[in-house]
């Protein structure tokens, strides 16, 4: 894929993307599928995972990504703005559900994934501890995601529950559709984001997903911190992979 750089983009009109440049960075890759699904145009601009981004901090108030720029208008960074500017600007079927209690229900699973606090927040405390108390208080001194995500032992010691509780319920949605959808009779925006965070439950093969071998590694260590999970997560994933995606995946 093809990147500008944020001092490039910043001079550009229409809609750029920051994304987390040559890696399957959930974040970024279910933000750029959402706007691919509604056939929005969109110029690449290149983020550097843990990189300081200076250029890209200076043009939009942020330096992770994704971040989403369209025209004059403010930046858009979390999910649901992303999703709302993707729903005005493009086009085909609409990832947001028209039944109302389906569309709170997908915006609350929506929520609880990938939202504060929500799964892929407490994954990562998982991780950030997974090698012990005395690592972790080491690690914390130089690595600023012990602060940002609020690490502690006893947030850790949470973090388990938490987690699970929430795989149990998609389950739950998933079994409900046969494994198909988690929403509805047809895709929506959290199947898109469950294609991508999946990653962090069971890692896509290399073929499907090439990614750096050090990345590969934390993903699938990060598989293990759960034990046994429900099938039908990994199978509802594939499900939409198959109907909906090209593989193996570009980034």
């Amino acid at each position: 894929m093809k990147y500008v750089k944020p001092e490039v983009a910043s001079e550009q009109a229409g809609l750029r993307l920051a994304l987390t440049a040559h890696m399957p960075a959930p974040y970024s890759m279910s933000a750029r599928a959402v706007f691919d699904h509604h056939r929005v145009p969109y110029t690449a601009v290149e983020q550097v995972g843990a990189g300081e981004n200076e250029a890209l901090l200076s043009w939009t108030g942020h330096r992770n990504a994704p971040v989403a720029v369209y025209n004059s208008e403010v930046a858009r960074v979390g999910w649901l703005e992303i999703l709302n500017l993707a729903e005005r600007l493009g086009s085909g079927a609409s990832l947001v559900p028209d039944d109302i209690d389906l569309r709170m229900q997908m915006m609350g699973m929506t929520s609880e994934l990938i939202g504060e606090n929500g799964w892929v927040w407490n994954m990562r405390l998982l991780m950030l501890g997974g090698g012990g108390a005395e690592r972790a208080e080491k690690e914390a001194a130089r690595n600023p995601m012990y602060k940002d995500y609020g690490y502690s032992e006893d947030a850790k010691a949470i973090a388990l529950d938490k987690a699970c509780q929430v795989l149990d319920r998609f389950a739950i949605f998933a079994q409900a559709s046969k494994g198909e959808y988690l929403c509805g009779d047809r895709l929506s925006a959290i199947d898109i984001y469950w294609v991508f965070f999946s990653n962090l439950l069971k890692t896509l093969s290399h073929e499907d997903c090439p990614m750096p071998a050090g990345l590969r590694k934390s993903y699938e260590m990060s598989g293990g911190l759960l034990g046994e999970i429900d099938p039908i997560l990994i199978a509802q994933r594939d499900f939409i992979i198959k109907n909906h995606f090209t593989l193996p995946m570009v980034f």
